[in-house]
């Protein structure tokens, strides 16, 4: 509102107006002066109420860890929540999406020992989510309601000299390979929906009698926030593929392909109070082998492969600081067969054998670790622990031995990222004189991009699966080549090199194997 002054003198001869001209002077410069302060700290407290406070530090998302759901390194504390950071390894930012108001209690990005399928069942592939923010040939994905979907398609052809993974005299053959896949998230401020499915078939074309060798994966994952510090997640997830050729848990005399089909659900809270956070998950899977027929005629009865596994896993994790917090986890299962004896069993042969033996087993493992980030370069999750399985059958000894299982990340550059992977599990197997399979597995990967649109991948991997009750100990070496060229942002070209090693201590079940492929992937 302006303001306006007004003086009245009464001029005065001789030295009296001049002193009353000094004295009107001075008051006009302090009133300009108080004036001009007045409207200096006005717009200073302006811009003060309009001025963003501080932004406290961001959690990382179980997705930007290490090895979790194609996360990359190099972490995002400190950034704005709609800011896209460039992330290490060439990928650059997660789709842009509001800031969940709460972030998942509790999370983990570690494979669980206890919920490992049966020796024989394919791991299950799920797509990762792909960033898209500030890179010009990263897919943006369709909106579909609440969701941003993300499909693919990918068709390829190669060859393998060793399709029958036999240990000599095996027979090439050129393959042809469809895989298409989806994922998406919804994009709301609290709770999330997520899915994520994948389908592929292969077909050999110069073999006597090919299957398609199908592998089906789907997963829907759900978080309620009941309020900021209570969740309650939920997960439902499927699963269907062909046995592997040269896998021990699958007969010689088979013919085609033998399905092995899975299904479960998870639901749990979790609660924090302050630093410390709790998370109690209930899990249900089942696993079954469809029966297969056999090249002499007939068919395998495999009702005796399937069984339930209920499991209750606790976990505690305390948050020393942003970038460190440890954890304890215990897990329970019991696994409950369809049948209470089996009807055969597989000899080292790979022969079916007349086998009665009591099923089932219950177990459990402790594990402690904690998730990190050492620096901005290096992010991750490891732990260790002790599990055990013991057999219904007394006859069996427990199988039970250390756990290691990690997912680290380092990022030397933003084009490189290097990733190291280790998991354990306690598995169920059809192996005569077996109790069970203790496997570990070790996985290294360099992801290097010699152009934004370029990126080569080198990986190696080795798993020991070790028999427990019997001789058997199988060692596989994986060495692999991968490139991929992206020309848009819907089309890329693909290609990969991979040798495989077999390395058993059953005479005549070694093998080796060497697969090369070229394809075109299409995605949105």
């Amino acid at each position: 509102m302006p303001v306006s002054w007004s003086l009245t003198m009464t001029p005065r001869p001789g030295r009296a107006a001049s002193r009353s001209k000094e004295d009107m002077s001075r008051r006009r410069a302090i009133l300009q002066a108080v004036l001009v302060a007045s409207t200096v700290l006005s717009a200073a407290g302006a811009r003060a109420q309009d001025a963003p406070g501080d932004e406290p530090l961001r959690r990382l998302d179980a997705n930007a860890l290490a090895g979790g759901e194609g996360g990359l390194a190099g972490g995002d504390y400190g950034a704005q929540p709609t800011e896209q950071q460039p992330l290490a390894g060439g990928d650059y930012g997660i789709a842009s999406r509001p800031e969940s108001s709460a972030a998942t209690i509790a999370p983990t990005i570690l494979s669980d020992p206890l919920g490992a399928a049966p020796r024989g069942f394919r791991p299950v592939r799920l797509p990762s989510p792909r960033g898209t923010a500030d890179d010009p040939y990263a897919p943006l994905g369709v909106e579909a309601g609440p969701f941003v979907l993300r499909p693919s398609l990918e068709a390829a052809g190669g060859y393998d000299d060793n399709p029958d993974r036999l240990p000599e005299g095996g027979k090439g053959s050129r393959f042809l390979r469809l895989r298409g896949e989806i994922d998406g998230r919804t994009d709301w401020s609290r709770h999330e929906v997520g899915i994520r499915a994948s389908g592929q078939i292969r077909r050999y074309l110069d073999l006597p009698d090919p299957g398609f060798e199908p592998e089906v994966s789907a997963a829907a994952t759900g978080r309620l926030d009941v309020t900021e510090r209570t969740q309650i997640n939920s997960e439902l997830r499927a699963s269907l593929a062909a046995s592997r050729p040269g896998d021990p848990e699958t007969p010689n005399s088979v013919k085609g392909d033998e399905l092995t089909r899975s299904a479960g659900a998870t639901l749990g809270v979790a609660q924090r109070f302050n630093r410390l956070s709790l998370r109690l998950d209930g899990l249900v899977d089942r696993y079954t082998v469809d029966d297969a027929k056999l090249t002499g005629g007939g068919t395998l009865d495999n009702s005796d492969r399937a069984y339930n596994a209920y499991e209750a896993r606790l976990r505690a994790s305390y948050e020393v600081s942003p970038r460190l917090e440890p954890f304890v986890e215990a897990g329970f299962v019991t696994r409950d067969y369809d049948r209470k004896f089996s009807n055969n069993a597989i000899n080292d042969d790979n022969e079916i054998v007349e086998d009665r033996r009591r099923l089932g087993s219950d177990g459990y493992a402790l594990r402690t670790g904690a998730r990190f980030e050492m620096s901005r370069l290096v992010t991750g999750e490891a732990a260790v622990g002790y599990g055990r399985q013991t057999p219904k059958d007394k006859s069996f000894k427990p199988i039970e031995g250390l756990l290691v299982d990690g997912e680290i990340a380092w990022a030397p550059s933003a084009l490189t990222t290097v990733r190291l992977s280790a998991k354990s599990a306690l598995q169920e197997t059809t192996l005569q004189n077996s109790a069970g399979v203790l496997s570990r597995n070790l996985g290294l990967s360099v992801e290097h991009f010699l152009r934004r649109n370029w990126s080569v991948t080198a990986k190696a991997s080795f798993d020991r699966a070790d028999y427990k009750g019997s001789a058997r100990i199988d060692d596989a070496f994986t060495l692999g080549l991968e490139t991929e060229y992206r020309l848009t942002r819907s089309l890329a070209l693909t290609g990969s090199l991979e040798k495989l090693w077999l390395d058993s201590s059953i005479p005549n079940d070694d093998y080796d194997a060497t697969i090369i492929e070229i394809g075109l992937r299409l995605r949105r």
